[in-house]
């Protein structure tokens, strides 16, 4: 895809944002969507998904460089541009995300465990949301075009992206090859989605028993 050459954003290489980790030169900024991070994500990297990234409360921190990344580079390219139109200056993103990051042999972490009980009150967002955001949109695909790369009707893609229809496991896979992915990604996003749904309506049918599990 063409760059837009309104708008000039460093790329820099995995080594050079672990060198800049290593002297606490950088802030990096982890674009990608909280299931990933909890999957797999670099140590010392802040999450500020592309879904909910405000240019107005992004953090500023005078002497230190600001680099952003994602899975393959897409999304972080997508968020820096919007940065910078927005009056950021010092955006950078890292070439080939996380996955140029994990092929040039550099360490990766797993999340610390945290309570079986987690209450929340924010409903995580549909995964046809999440496709039309932070997938889709940066790489300028529409509809049909998606569709015919991953070979399924326009109408299937449409009804997603509207929230009107779940994803299949085989929605799932064909959704992930083409945009490099984790297998399992788009099925956990729904999963997500459908058991924070569930709980909301039970909660509103027994609010009392919502209050105890609360306390």
């Amino acid at each position: 895809m063409p760059r837009d050459t309104a708008v000039l954003i460093e790329d820099v290489s995995p080594a050079q944002v672990q060198a800049w980790l290593e002297n606490g030169e950088v802030l990096l900024v982890d674009v990608r969507e909280t299931s990933e991070y909890e999957a797999e994500y670099i140590a010392g990297a802040m999450l500020l998904p592309l879904s909910s990234l405000d240019p107005e409360f992004f953090p500023v921190l005078p002497g230190r460089k600001v680099v952003l990344h994602c899975a393959i580079g897409k999304r972080s390219e997508a968020a820096a541009k919007m940065l910078i139109k927005a009056g950021h200056t010092g955006i950078s993103h890292m070439t080939g995300g996380l996955n140029a990051w994990k092929d040039q042999g550099l360490e990766t972490e797993l999340p610390v465990e945290v309570p079986d009980v987690v209450v929340t009150t924010a409903t995580p967002a549909h995964p046809g949301h999440v496709l039309a955001a932070e997938f889709m949109g940066p790489q300028e695909l529409s509809c049909h075009s998606l569709a015919t790369e991953i070979g399924v009707p326009c109408a299937r893609i449409e009804q997603l992206i509207a929230g009107d229809m779940a994803v299949d496991s085989e929605m799932s896979l064909r959704l992930a090859q083409f945009f490099s992915t984790e297998p399992g990604f788009w099925m956990m996003l729904q999963v997500d989605y459908d058991l924070a749904r569930a709980a909301a309506a039970l909660a509103a049918e027994h609010p009392s028993e919502a209050k105890t599990i609360a306390s």
